[in-house]
């Protein structure tokens, strides 16, 4: 067979240096295909349905995502998680957003896109990567992420959305099969180890075993279980588009507040294990700030916002709260999201003689600690002897 001349190293030259007999060959090469997308030149990926899908999919269902972000994405950055063919990537770059990716766990999809990308001179990164490896040191922070035809293959589907959760900024639209709006009860409340709860309905769905997870459905949810995964995952703010045709549109926001932003990572550095009655204890820490707000290092008094510090927690080895406010330090700059900066905070030994645990954790003055917004903090064992 014959090189293609969408190889990753050609270079970006656009549809107008092949002619539509070679963009047709392309595609047939790279079929089949599930989304439809115009190439120019009278040249489409694809002409007919392949899995009960219309021809022309997903351009009967981009009316309903296209009013679910920007129309101007001009500075904007988004991802298409389980991109497939690409359809969506393009028309996110049609919109001016500056950085485009995306990913998909299959590898002819990856080579689909990366084909239209070329096709149509259009700067898409593309990624073979699962929505399980999302994570914002890899690929970064989306001011919009697309989760389109995507949750519902997931054998875990909690485990997806705080994955999605991670790498958007503020907006995350989702869509997916949902059960079979007469077949499956109303959420209903629950009396469950003594609180009341609501239960929100979910249906496994049966496979062989060997089956593999990207090509398989695994859970249809019901609009209230998405619903009420995304607010717990960490969106405050969940809309309901559209239910149609055993599928539902969601758009879930990161409202500018601060319990919707504010995240962080500790990673241990120095510091000493043991230490005399009463002696001083410098540790050094590394925070990360994984949250889209940035952390001031002094009080913005304009804002009404507190300073961010580093704030130990002195607990006994059998987890008994032994002083609560051990002690504090400032951060040596403010940090902006996405940033690392190194902080030592100084602590003085307990007088008495005995095993502890020293608890760091990030605190926003006047708003919250951080490990009551779902940031885990840092536990280390201290001696005094």
């Amino acid at each position: 067979m014959a090189p293609s001349p969408f190889s990753r190293d050609c270079s970006d030259e656009g549809a107008g240096s092949l002619t539509p007999d070679e963009l047709r060959a392309e595609i047939e090469r790279l079929g089949p295909w599930f989304h439809c997308v115009d190439l120019g030149h009278g040249v489409r990926t694809k002409s007919d349905s392949l899995a009960g899908e219309p021809p022309d999919h997903p351009a009967r269902t981009w009316p309903t995502i296209a009013r679910c972000f920007p129309e101007d994405m001009t500075g904007q950055s988004l991802l298409d998680v389980g991109c497939n063919g690409g359809f969506y990537a393009v028309e996110a770059k049609r919109r001016g957003a500056a950085r485009v990716v995306g990913i998909d766990a299959a590898r002819h999809h990856v080579r689909q896109t990366l084909f239209v990308a070329k096709a149509l001179g259009l700067d898409i990164e593309v990624l073979r990567l699962s929505v399980y490896d999302l994570d914002p040191d890899v690929v970064g922070r989306f001011d919009v992420t697309l989760a389109l035809g995507v949750i519902y293959h997931c054998k875990h589907p909690v485990l997806a959305l705080e994955r999605l959760f991670e790498v958007t900024k503020t907006t995350l639209v989702l869509e997916s099969a949902i059960l079979p709006g007469d077949r499956f009860p109303a959420s209903f409340p629950y009396p469950l180890g003594g609180l009341e709860s609501t239960l929100h309905p979910l249906a496994f769905v049966e496979n062989a075993a060997g089956s593999v997870e990207a090509a398989y459905n695994w859970f249809l949810p019901s609009p209230s279980f998405l619903e009420a995964v995304l607010k717990h995952v960490g969106f405050p703010e969940v809309t309901l588009v559209s239910v149609a045709d055993e599928r539902v549109v969601l758009v879930a926001r990161k409202p500018d507040r601060p319990a919707a932003h504010l995240a962080s990572r500790i990673e241990w550095l120095e510091g000493p294990a043991t230490a005399a009655p009463g002696a001083e204890a410098v540790f050094r820490v590394r925070v990360e700030n994984r949250g889209a707000l940035p952390w001031p290092a002094t009080e913005e008094l304009e804002k009404g916002r507190g300073p961010v510090r580093l704030g130990a927690h002195l607990f006994g080895r059998d987890g008994a709260e032994i002083e609560w406010d051990y002690g504090r330090a400032s951060l040596p700059a403010s940090v902006a999201p996405g940033e690392t900066t190194t902080v030592e905070i100084r602590l003085r030994a307990p007088s008495a003689p005995g095993s502890y645990v020293i608890e760091l954790d990030l605190v926003a003055e006047h708003w919250a600690w951080f490990e009551d917004l779902g940031s885990r903090p840092l536990r280390r064992p201290f001696e005094v002897a």
